[in-house]
């Protein structure tokens, strides 16, 4: 088996979400954060025939990168990565130590949907550092039917904000103020619809070329209200 370049930048975001991947039989990857607060999945040209565990993943990259254009080989306890005069012996982990998912999320109703291209993702994080802000919301008040990107601090209504104007329709009514931890966006660079749940759960879908889905889970000072 190869490994196409577009599968490994999968395997390099999903190293950021935990170290340690389950592969599954079939092309699905999946990954969940040991705070289970950030789950992916992607699907992807591979099709594996086996079921192996990956305690450190960049440890593994790093295995791949030794051998120019390997060829994969998954055996019962090792996958061995070579080329026709170099090779690496890598050896499985206890599927039973790491931390993968157990089943599918059941998203439920969506409040909110924005489009997010991946300038805006990006301008979203560099506006965290600028400002020292940890936290980006997408939020409205009523009377406005406009939704909005804020990276602010919540806990000091003085500090500094950056805003950007991201969707409009809502309903006058409505008042949102949904949280993230802007390092909880470890997404594959690119543009996402996404929407979110009051029940303080978020998926993130990539829309333009790869298969990509991220649940993100919001902060508990999340705020909705309709009516």
């Amino acid at each position: 088996m190869k490994i196409s370049k577009d599968t490994l930048e999968v395997l390099k975001n999903f190293s950021a979400v935990n170290p340690n991947l389950v592969i599954q039989e079939g092309n699905k990857l999946s990954s969940i954060a040991e705070a289970k607060n950030i789950m992916a999945s992607c699907e992807v040209s591979e099709t594996f025939e086996k079921s192996v565990g990956i305690y450190d993943l960049n440890e593994f990259l790093s295995a791949l990168s030794l051998i120019e254009d390997p060829t994969l080989e998954f055996g019962d306890d090792s996958v061995l990565i070579k080329s026709e005069k170099a090779s690496v012996t890598y050896r499985y982990a206890d599927k039973s130590i790491l931390t993968a998912p157990e089943r599918a999320v059941n998203m439920p109703s969506a409040e909110v949907e924005v489009d997010l291209c991946s300038a805006v993702i990006s301008e979203v994080r560099k506006a965290g550092s600028a400002l020292g802000h940890p936290v980006v919301s997408i939020t409205t008040s009523a009377g406005s039917d406009k939704a909005y990107l804020e990276v602010k601090d919540p806990n000091n209504s003085s500090a500094n904000v950056y805003r950007l104007e991201v969707g409009s329709g809502y309903e006058a009514d409505m008042d949102f103020d949904f949280q993230f931890l802007i390092a909880n966006l470890k997404l594959i660079p690119g543009d996402y619809k996404v929407s979110v749940s009051s029940k303080l759960i978020s998926h993130w879908e990539c829309v333009n070329g790869i298969s990509a889905e991220y649940w993100i889970a919001l902060e508990k000072s999340s705020t909705y209200t309709n009516g």
